[in-house]
């Protein structure tokens, strides 16, 4: 689930501040939408396919755990021709990446087209894939942070149940129902291809033209998951832990995702002892602002406190210039982090699935431009008006024999 959250870490080294690039698109003759970032000079692609995809109600974690049962051949397969792929499963879409050579590229979209078709799986490849969905969900949990995003998240967005599923849920996906799950899920309408390198859009399209179609299937059996609102594991923590999540999905992204930065910088002024985490939480589900801070023993009342006035305390004097210097470095961020293939397709990724729409990112880049602090006021007076979710995790206590 977290893969799926919008994430500018405020540690990126800057970039130059130049406008975003313009993408080559298409209205495609296809299924698939298919967007472009040419790099010439680049003798290398990377391509990002996505299927939209809410696991049937009642099967949690059946997207990922295909990607688990697919996953070891394709790796070896897209070796053959020097690719790498990756993998991720988030709250908006089933996600493989391939970076390779771009000479290769109807050899390695035939690969990622494979994937939409995914053959029967054996027994013991079920079982090491439902192993290692429980560890997922486990690691979820037994740390602090990953522990309080996961309390947070549960609060907020009840549907967005883990992509690793749930543990009554795993009880359902046996090698006999993943077919019928997966007929279930698949529309090739809902993929997506986002391509950059040295290649040309028009080849992209002919290299995915042939998307399998959707098979019918009986209808499954159960019409809901058990969410998981409590703690799998006991969180391991060596100081404590504070975090708070409002939620913001009626609020403009641009103006959220500065707020966010506004408020993890003031954090990190009035408790400098503390490490803080400010976070947009952001997929088809909804926004949220989320703050996530640990602090030793001493500092924990000043960083409680802290958290529960940090909101009140940055509208009072929020500026223009903090808001118009705040929003030209997440720009500069963005363009320092998709300056390779692989991440410049997981950027405009990200945009298309959860928004549905190729301009989605160049929108957002641009509606960043043109932000002043009313914007900024406007988001923090409604998070004002709302109850957050809140965690305490406290520092573990060790016990001498």
């Amino acid at each position: 689930m977290l893969a799926s959250i919008l994430l500018i870490a405020s540690t990126m080294v800057p970039g130059d501040s130049l406008p975003f690039p313009r993408l080559e698109r298409a209205v495609s003759t296809i299924p698939a939408a298919v967007v472009l970032h040419r790099q010439p000079g680049l003798k290398v692609v990377s391509l990002r396919l996505s299927v939209l995809a809410n696991d049937p109600p009642g099967y949690a974690g059946a997207g990922h755990m295909i990607q688990h049962l697919l996953y070891p051949s394709l790796k070896e397969r897209a070796a053959r021709v020097g690719g790498q792929l990756q993998m991720q499963r988030t709250s908006d879409a089933i996600v493989y990446t391939l970076t390779g050579p771009a000479s290769e590229l109807r050899y390695m979209a035939q690969l990622l087209t494979s994937t939409l078709s995914p053959a029967a799986a054996p027994v013991d490849a079920i079982l090491r894939a439902e192993r290692d969905l429980r560890e997922e969900r486990l690691a979820e949990w037994e740390t602090a942070p990953s522990h309080a995003r996961s309390t947070l998240r549960a609060q907020l967005f009840p549907a967005d149940i883990s992509a690793a599923g749930t543990d009554r849920s795993a009880t359902r996906l046996t090698a006999s129902a993943l077919p019928r799950i997966w007929a279930d899920l698949y529309d090739p309408e809902n993929v997506s291809v986002v391509a950059a390198g040295d290649v040309y859009l028009q080849d992209v399209q002919e290299a995915f033209a042939d998307l399998p179609s959707r098979s019918g299937a009986a209808p499954l059996p159960i019409s809901r998951d058990s969410v998981v609102l409590g703690s799998l594991a006991p969180a391991q923590a060596t100081r404590g832990w504070i975090a708070s999540a409002y939620l913001a999905s009626d609020q403009p992204p641009a103006a959220v995702n500065v707020a966010v930065r506004l408020l993890g910088d003031r954090l990190r002024r009035i408790v400098p002892n503390a490490q803080v985490d400010a976070e947009h939480w952001w997929t088809h589900h909804g926004q949220a602002a989320a703050l996530i801070a640990a602090a030793p023993q001493p500092d924990l009342t000043g960083l409680r406190r802290a958290m529960g006035t940090v909101v009140a305390a940055l509208l009072e004097d929020v500026s223009f210039l903090q808001v118009t210097d705040a929003a030209a470095a997440i720009r500069r961020e963005l363009l320092f982090y998709s300056r390779t293939p692989d991440r410049m397709t997981d950027v405009i990724g990200q945009f298309v699935d959860r928004e549905g729409d190729a301009e989605a990112l160049e929108r957002f880049y641009n509606d960043l431009d043109d932000l002043d602090d009313r914007d900024v006021r406007a988001v923090l007076e409604r998070l004002i008006e709302r109850t957050p979710a809140r965690i305490e995790i406290p520092p573990q206590t060790l016990r001498t024999r």
